[in-house]
């Protein structure tokens, strides 16, 4: 079910969500018989109108649809895996792209109960019938080719194809989609003041400890020594992508955006600063020779990664989609998946500026696990600049949402207008007027969603700072992002323009929370919390985020793993997550991975909340849950027995290189397990059933900590095992499982 905002899309974009004919499969089956309701497939065409060029199309393929009964369970993927099925995008509803072995027999999948049809996964679902005209048109062009997007890692490259090349890449096993290559395009005294970043410098939240990560066009001389004064000591990392030794900004875009985070105000006697002066970058200089930002799919993630290796937890984007359109695009399923991947790394990208339009958000803000940022006006009368006269109006010039899919987005909006920061001194002349006190060759006006973008990224410094002092060591990007929305201001706008409100640094930092990173739910399994209103002055809010797999660019909807956030009051009313109209308790939101509930006048006692696993075909799924209520002791997890171990495995005897524990539950309910380590030492973890079976392991996921969540259907004995595979390691093992019946 969608929610009621959803349905009210505006006919242009619903128009897209809706199939324009339904396909026929070679048994005469429909989309629609096939899986119940319509099966969210980009491509939806069952042959192309031009079939010369599917020359190989007799080529027998070992790419198909499997899809599920139900909600997709642990033990369903596991018994898929067995049978050599390499499942990888997951297409709602309960279906997945899947590869099959040479010696996988689709007639003993048929049998398994859980298992409703198995179709071929046609070349025409591969590409648009748009694409495909454009390459018959100009010959060639360049695309982003995804391949099987499994549990084992990334598999996209950007090429530019002739026609000749085409039959063979829709052939492929190889390949299961190919989309066009995004061109990307680049997109503070005053700011502070409204969205409350001022408060917690107050505090002492600067943004110390902190480094954020930025790619952007460059930066003032491109030399540490000669940087802008505000600058000096702020960079650690310089990095130099497209002109290679060349970090310099001619354009003066990334210089400004760095003043906005780190810049220290030292050129202005403290009057203009960065929201997080105490914070240091990891700046990559994207700008080529021909003024175009050398960005694709081939070196995004290489540069967050290396960010993320030099101690980057925060990355500001203000670049993107040359003119936003909602799509789901190569950057997008990028950034998922480096979230995903790197769950403690919070990601803010800027909305667009093609202004007041529905559905104009540009990729990679349309990507669920990051921060997308829409403007909101500053205020600086004396320029005399209507974009800039009333801080809870929307940029005009901001992008709107939904995303193609129907998508909250942006999440957030920050000031955007005539934002003064640094100029670089490569660039053309600055706007500041020295009458007011500031050097015009220092310091100038810019506005655009990329201005926003960096002013909430050193908010986020002042947050992770903050919540780092209060004892969350390695909060996690979803806990940061439920904070941000928990804590916004309603400006009264549109949901499509302002998303979940104007950011609140001080109300985002006056929340309760959650941070769920070990005990992942799985299909099925609810946690349930207590909030007591005593305070009946302001609303109940409680936020709910989770980082989601990444999505399929061969899918229309991209939500894979499905929570739902629920309230039940006192008085025995029951409030669903983002159902804004009432009654409160009729709409499951299926489309976000953020929901939230605004309880407007509530009444004095003990409010639960719970999170349900409704359907998550790639778990476990983390979670963070902020209120600005204080949150209580999980009732679900009550009743769990916890043990911690610590041990050394080595290479060498067996003895030695494997390590075993025994657990016993005392009833049907989730087991968790996290193993931690420092060395290099590669190890695995498993489960081990009492007779023999591996019902759950943790092998092919990269980093630390391995965890396994595990839902055992009823009270048994269980074998935890510890193998190292090369090296030597100290480890830590924490083991959480049910010892008498869980409330589900």
């Amino acid at each position: 079910m969608k929610t009621k905002w959803h349905a009210a899309l505006s006919s242009s974009v619903a128009i897209a969500l809706l199939f324009a004919a339904m396909p026929t499969f070679a048994s005469g089956t429909t989309l629609e018989d096939f899986t119940g309701k319509e099966l969210s497939l980009r491509n939806k065409n069952t042959e192309l109108a031009q079939p010369h060029v599917l020359r190989t199309a007799a080529v027998k393929s070992r790419l198909v649809i499997i899809q599920m009964a139900g909600p997709v369970q642990t033990e369903w993927k596991d018994e898929l895996a067995l049978d050599g099925v390499l499942l990888g995008d997951y297409v709602p509803d309960y279906s997945f792209v899947a590869k099959l072995s040479e010696d996988t027999d689709q007639s003993k999948l048929k049998q398994y109960s859980f298992v409703k049809r198995i179709v071929p996964y046609r070349q025409s679902y591969k590409i648009s019938q748009e694409l495909l005209d454009a390459i018959n048109r100009d010959g060639s062009a360049t695309v982003a080719i995804h391949g099987l997007q499994a549990e084992m890692g990334r598999k996209i490259t950007t090429e530019t194809i002739t026609k000749r090349d085409l039959a063979g890449y829709l052939a492929s096993d190889d390949v299961v989609a190919i989309v066009p290559a995004s061109k990307r395009v680049p997109l503070n005294n005053v700011a502070s003041g409204i969205i409350h970043a001022d408060k917690l410098a107050d505090t002492g939240h600067t943004g110390a400890n902190q480094i954020v990560g930025v790619i952007d066009t460059g930066i003032d001389s491109g030399k540490k020594a000669t940087l802008h004064p505000d600058l000096r000591g702020q960079v650690k990392e310089l990095i130099a992508v497209s002109r290679k030794g060349d970090a310099s900004d001619p354009n003066g875009h990334g210089t400004h955006v760095a003043g906005s985070i780190v810049g220290t105000g030292a050129a202005s006697d403290g009057k203009v600063k960065g929201m997080a002066p105490d914070a240091k970058l990891i700046f990559h200089s994207v700008l080529d020779e021909g003024d175009s930002l050398a960005i694709d799919d081939d070196n995004l993630t290489a540069m967050l990664t290396e960010a993320y290796d030099d101690g980057a937890r925060i990355h500001s984007d203000s670049w993107g989609e040359d003119h936003g359109s909602g799509e789901y695009y190569s950057d997008a399923q990028d950034m998922d998946r480096f979230v995903w991947e790197h769950p403690d790394m919070a990601i803010l990208v800027a909305a667009g500026n093609d202004g007041s339009d529905e559905g104009t958000i540009s990729s990679p803000a349309t990507a669920k696990n990051v921060i997308a940022v829409g403007a909101s006006e500053s205020v600086r009368l004396a320029l005399k600049d209507r974009s800039a006269d009333n801080p809870d109006d929307i940029a005009y010039f901001s992008s709107r949402g939904p995303t193609i899919d129907g998508r909250i987005k942006p999440d957030v909006v920050a000031p955007g207008s005539m934002i003064l920061s640094l100029r670089s001194q490569l660039a053309a002349e600055g706007e500041a007027s020295a009458d007011q006190g500031i050097d015009p060759n220092l310091y100038t006006y810019m506005s655009g969603t990329s201005m926003a973008t960096p002013i909430l990224a050193g908010g986020v410094a002042q947050i992770r700072q903050f919540l780092q002092e209060n004892g969350t060591s390695d909060p996690s990007a979803a806990l940061i992002k439920a904070m941000v929305i928990n804590g916004a201001d309603d400006l009264n706008q549109d949901t499509m323009a302002q998303g979940f409100g104007r950011a609140n640094l001080r109300a985002a930092i006056g929340t309760s929370y959650i941070d769920e990173q070990t005990d992942g739910l799985q299909t099925g399994n609810k946690r349930t919390y207590t909030v007591q209103v005593t305070n009946t002055d302001q609303p109940l809010i409680a936020t709910l985020a989770w980082t989601d797999a990444p999505g399929s660019v061969t899918a229309l909807d991209q939500l894979v793993n499905n929570l739902d956030l629920t309230i039940d009051t006192p008085g025995g009313e029951i409030y669903r997550g983002n159902d804004r109209e009432a009654p409160y308790d009729d709409e499951a939101d299926e489309t976000n991975n953020v929901e939230r509930v605004i309880i407007p006048h509530p009444v004095k006692g003990t409010y639960s909340i719970t999170v349900d696993g409704v359907n998550i075909p790639k778990g476990p799924q983390h979670y963070a849950l902020v209120s600005n209520a204080t949150i209580g002791e999980n009732q679900t997890g009550s009743d769990l027995k916890k043990e911690t171990h610590t041990g050394t495995v080595r290479t060498g005897s067996l003895e030695t290189k494997v390590k075993e524990y025994a657990i016993k539950t005392g009833a049907a309910g989730t087991i968790s397990l996290s193993l931690n380590w420092k060395s290099e030492a590669n190890l695995h973890l498993y489960l081990i059933d009492s007779k023999g079976k591996t019902v759950a392991k943790a092998t092919n996921r990269k980093g630390k900590p391995k965890t396994i969540s595990y839902t055992g259907k009823k009270a048994a004995t269980y074998t935890v095992q510890v193998r190292v595979l090369s090296g030597e390691a100290d480890y830590t093992i924490e083991l959480k499982y049910p010892k008498k019946q869980v409330n589900k």
